[in-house]
């Protein structure tokens, strides 16, 4: 089973010392969630003032089965109580991670879904505000599946539009995936379905989109895991990209391999540039890898510079369907220690375990070497979208970390000691 995660920064403020310490993960809380798969943090509006809420997408890989999305409001002030989630859905079939919809409505939701599963394949993305529960993509009479939403107004109306990836497996022949957009109607409240639009109407990204500006260009990262590719876009007529005559894409590697999630963040090696988190979920050697962008003004035909960061990740058992790892976050640490380079926290996925990562040389932005540690392991269980966050606002990140076949969700908070 794979999870496609999604990176979340965090920043820690408080005062460094001048050697950095050992980073511990120390379990304070845990509680149960039958098929707990995807963690998701979310700026939430609860008693009047804004606190983050934990969102948990469950999924039952058996036919005729009801998924469920939960929410813990002001996850904050739960930390150590007995915590029972609230109930958001049980209407989405096999809910993926979420993703935050404040570019349409304050604290929303678009929730992608679907997966490769028997019952469990005819995804949509849902827009969730209150109690609406509104799925968005128009029903052309295939199984489509979800991961992800990117927010752009792509032709220029004044209104945001939603971008994502999709993905239908037939039972006969290779997977079919395109790169849509779904144009907004411009109603005073949000309804559906909105009318939808191709970018890429086959051998397009299946997985995850990314919007970012480099140097003066917005550009589009994508990945597909079924078709295997690593791909930026852009527009000639950019801020427009309604027309595809316009539309031009590169590879980022040429090597075929899972692509299970990818992300641009803001700095990996202390250069002050931003840099390209991949993961590669696989069978038999699963791997972190981050990409150095071209050089300023070269991000259309330059090469990414690639290094694997830690790889030989496999799961615990050997089946159709599993791989490791799983998502990375980057969390840039600053509690006691003076840290330059991110932290890493990365789901093994099928393979039951967190892992921390951290730069062996954190002064050398031309050395990309990281020690790898184990801070979470399961024998039994897939470890799911893990989501770290200070939510409680004491300089100290809180970890959640889905264990899928136990039916909990641990919650750990990093110190540096």
């Amino acid at each position: 089973m794979q999870f496609y995660p999604f990176i979340l920064v965090v920043s820690i403020f408080a005062y460094p010392l001048l050697t950095k310490g050992e980073i511990t993960a120390v379990l304070i809380n845990k509680f149960e969630l039958p098929h707990a798969g995807f963690s998701t943090l979310l700026r939430t509006w609860t008693l009047n003032f804004t606190s983050w809420g934990l969102v948990i997408s469950c999924f039952n890989p058996l036919p005729e089965t009801t998924d469920y999305v939960y929410n813990v409001p002001n996850i904050g002030q739960q930390l150590t109580t007995q915590i029972t989630p609230t109930l958001i859905t049980d209407q989405i079939i096999w809910p993926n991670g979420i993703v935050a919809a404040d570019q349409l409505v304050e604290y929303s939701m678009i929730v992608p879904s679907g997966f490769l599963v028997p019952g469990k394949s005819n995804g949509n993305l849902y827009f969730i505000s209150d109690t609406d529960i509104i799925p968005l993509v128009p029903n052309d009479g295939t199984n489509w599946f979800y991961h992800d939403a990117e927010f752009k107004d792509m032709d220029g109306d004044g209104r945001i539009d939603i971008v994502t990836a999709r993905a239908h497996i037939p039972l006969i022949g290779k997977p079919i995936t395109q790169l849509v957009w779904l144009k907004n109607p411009g109603n005073q409240t949000i309804t559906g379905p909105w009318k939808l639009e191709y970018l890429l109407s086959k051998g397009g990204p299946d997985i995850q989109v990314q919007f970012a500006r480099i140097d003066s260009l917005q550009v589009l990262f994508a990945n597909s895991f079924f078709d295997r590719k690593l791909q930026m876009f852009w527009s000639d007529l950019d801020p427009l990209w309604n027309d595809t005559t316009k539309l031009h894409v590169r590879h980022i590697d040429y090597e075929p391999l899972p692509y299970a999630y990818i992300q641009l963040t803001l700095d990996l090696n202390g250069d002050y540039k931003p840099d390209l988190l991949v993961t590669v979920n696989d069978a038999h050697n699963g791997s972190l890898i981050a990409y150095e962008l071209p050089r300023s003004g070269d991000i259309r035909k330059g090469n990414f510079t690639k290094h694997v960061l830690a790889s030989d990740f496999k799961p615990l058992v050997q089946a159709k369907g599993r791989g490791a790892p799983g998502q990375a976050i980057t969390v840039q640490f600053y509690s006691l220690t003076v840290r330059k380079k991110p932290i890493l926290i990365l789901s093994g996925d099928d393979d039951g375990c967190v892992y921390l990562l951290e730069a062996i040389h954190d002064n050398d932005p031309l050395n990309w070497e990281y020690s790898v540690k184990i801070i979470h392991q399961s024998d039994k269980s897939t470890i799911g979208q893990v989501s770290v966050e200070d939510v409680d606002n004491d300089g100290h990140p809180e970890m959640f970390v889905p264990a899928y076949n136990e039916g909990i969700v641990y919650i750990y908070r990093l110190v540096d000691k």
